[in-house]
């Protein structure tokens, strides 16, 4: 199977938003091919029926879609057989802003899909609302600097074909005219990438910026929405589950997004948290939230209420959200039918074995009697007492105290990957399919769990095996040093750190100084560690750099940050600095900025930890052992394990609901 040509036309609309065409030509070699995957998809979508066939030979047949984690599996019949050869047609709507903005420009930074084998020829058109004067135009149909300078047009140096970490210029490139018809009307700025050919997963980039005029009257506030049933029939005394989703249905992104749940008496939480802080929701986008109760033997109907509050929005545009619990209450037989069998089943047993042992021992001479010798027979009792020492606070360093207080398992991970890049020691290449490339140098010394990370990665991605043994080496080192510790003293130590790293970096008096800090600063280690592990983060970080004082330039990201925020397609390092002068700095930049930063550093998961989840979610042994380990110090540690550790320390449930953002490469042919 040859693939001969991927076209692909991005519309981009009033309010940010884009609409994507695909049109993907295949000549069939050998065999016969009747559908494939088209996986990579970033932005939130819905595809469109009308915009979903096939043509062969003249003939149109409506396209089979299967949606699937990262985008959309494609099938089609009758089969192209050998000698033949398709085009396959797809189209969706994003459902989140694409362009966003920065000073007084939008940017434009998206990609298509990467394939699995060479295209022969794949181009990208990305259309604009913006309508070109027609002098603007050339004779061949091009733009003219005029008509580019009234667009605001500005290319990042990013802008190109990547693989791996090395980037090359695309094959053809050119600012036209849409549509290409001289005599159409009104005609349209449009930006025309080319790469011929396009190589085994190769990553085409584009990343480039337009006034940011042409869309601020559409973009839409923020708005909250929620997807849940009304209601659910239960039986008593058996869990069930409720499924909650909120969306954000406008534009502008909302901040401090919060969801709280009022339990009723009689129905018990058993999975999730009754006030879950989701930080940022990007306007089109949402995040589902899955809890668990059991409801008591009581014939009621139950209301869980749920609030969704945030910080963006006034109390009144809040959101309250009731699902009714339909308790059916259960009564119990007076005598269980398997007590009846099992009764008869146990007289059974007792008369065959005493039968047995009369016949045996009817012939024996010796009998033994009762004297003063023959005692009666007392269980031995269990006596637990804690090895703690009151008051003694366990010496642990910033990864070895979140470990102690049960951080999750890809918190943790991701936390150690952090600083093994700000040591030079490891290099993030992409996150969807995580790579990591071990870059042979260390500006640090690494500590031994850093040195195990490094040693984990195979072919620039991890092992899952060798993360297993990193962790139950983390779990003995915490065991080592922490039996003999009092284990709310030595939490609330951490939790004392923890907000006290955020008071020395809000004691800075400038964001340039806050930011220092915040990526290098020292305290009880590496700063970073005890600012990322409060759970006021994404509060705090907001409050941080949202007000500066008059006249400040936008703050410095390190190399090594900017670096990772780059592979994540969410370029910070220049932001406020890529285009004008940096005197006009305003709050707004800082804002951007912070902004930026929330959607990269608020939300690790989004570039460490969610493309570490399939990783550790597919590990062989699952982290109760290491619980265990870590929480055997003291009786009140072994009795906070036993209730987190399946839903806080192990990954094993969350495995259930998360997609794997990994291997996001279309193809998969059949």
């Amino acid at each position: 199977m040859n693939i001969d040509g991927v076209f692909v036309d991005v519309v981009v609309l009033l309010n940010g938003r884009i609409n994507v065409t695909y049109w993907m030509n295949f000549s069939v070699i050998s065999g016969s091919l009747g559908g494939f995957d088209l996986l990579g998809i970033q932005e939130s979508n819905a595809y469109d029926p009308d915009r979903a066939y096939v043509q062969m030979d003249g003939t149109k047949y409506s396209l089979i879609v299967t949606t699937k984690s990262g985008g959309y599996g494609l099938d089609w019949t009758p089969r192209t057989e050998s000698g033949k050869t398709v085009t396959v047609v797809f189209g969706y709507f994003s459902t989140s802003r694409i362009i966003q903005q920065t000073l007084d420009l939008g940017v434009f930074n998206w990609a298509p899909v990467q394939w699995f084998q060479t295209v022969d020829i794949e181009n990208v058109r990305v259309i604009y609302p913006i309508v070109m004067q027609p002098s603007w135009i050339s004779g061949e149909g091009g733009i003219t600097q005029e008509g580019a300078n009234y667009s605001g047009y500005v290319v990042d140096s990013r802008q190109g074909i990547w693989s791996g970490g090395s980037e090359r210029s695309y094959d053809s490139y050119s600012l036209l005219a849409y549509p290409s018809n001289p005599l159409a009307s009104p005609r349209n700025f449009s930006v025309s990438l080319t790469a011929n050919p396009a190589n085994t997963e190769e990553h085409l980039r584009i990343f480039h910026y337009t006034n940011w005029s042409f869309y601020a009257p559409y973009v839409q506030p923020g708005a909250l929405w929620s997807d849940a049933v009304n209601y659910i029939d239960a039986q008593a005394n058996i869990p069930f589950n409720v499924d909650f989703g909120v969306y954000n249905i406008g534009d502008a992104d909302l901040q401090d997004v919060t969801v709280s749940v009022a339990v009723p008496i009689n129905l018990t939480m058993t999975s999730g948290e009754v006030s879950t802080f989701l930080g940022a929701l990007v306007g089109g986008e949402g995040q589902f939230l899955t809890y668990e109760f059991v409801p008591a033997n009581v014939p009621a109907i139950l209301p869980v209420t749920f609030q969704v509050s945030s910080s963006s929005l006034n109390a009144s545009e809040w959101l309250v959200f009731t699902v009714n619990v339909y308790v059916t209450e259960y009564i119990p037989p007076l005598i269980p039918p398997s007590a009846w069998i099992l009764g008869f089943g146990v007289l059974a047993f007792a008369g065959i074995a005493y039968y047995g042992y009369k016949k045996v021992t009817s012939h024996y001479g010796a009998r033994w009697e009762p004297d003063e010798t023959t005692g009666v027979y007392k269980k031995p009792e269990i006596a637990i007492q804690t090895l703690g020492t009151p008051g003694t606070i366990a010496e642990l360093d910033p990864v070895e105290s979140a470990f102690f207080v049960n951080e999750s398992r890809q918190k943790i991970v991701s936390m150690i990957l952090m600083s093994c890049v700000k040591k030079g020691a490891l290099r993030v290449l992409s996150v969807d399919p995580l790579k990591v490339s071990v870059t042979g140098i260390q500006l640090e010394e690494l500590t031994y769990y850093e040195q195990m990370l490094v040693d984990a990665v195979v072919d620039d991605e991890f092992d899952a095996e060798k993360l297993d043994d990193l962790v139950e080496r983390l779990a003995d080192e915490v065991q080592k040093k922490s039996w003999q510790a009092d284990f709310e003293a030595t939490k609330a130590e951490h939790e004392k750190l923890a907000e006290g790293a955020w008071e020395e970096l809000q004691s800075n008096p400038t964001i340039d100084a806050r930011s220092d800090y915040y990526f290098s600063g020292s305290y009880h280690g590496w700063a970073w560690y005890w600012l990322y592990m409060s759970p006021h983060h994404d509060t705090y970080i907001h409050d941080s750099f949202s007000h500066p004082e008059s006249g400040a330039a936008p703050p410095q990201v390190p190399t090594w940050f900017g670096d990772i925020s780059t592979a994540t397609g969410q370029a910070i390092s220049d932001i406020g600095r890529a285009v004008g002068d940096v005197g006009q700095a305003t709050a707004q930049i800082i804002s951007n900025v912070a902004s930026t930063i929330g959607k990269v550093v608020e939300n690790v998961g989004k570039i460490i930890t969610e493309p570490l989840k399939p990783i550790l979610e597919g590990t062989s042994r699952c982290v109760q052992h290491d619980a265990c380990h870590s929480a055997c110090v003291s009786h009140d540690a072994c009795h906070s394990a036993c209730h987190s550790a399946c839903h806080s320390a192990c990954v094993c449930h969350s495995a259930c609901h998360s997609a794997c953002h990994s291997a996001c490469v279309s193809g998969g042919f059949r």
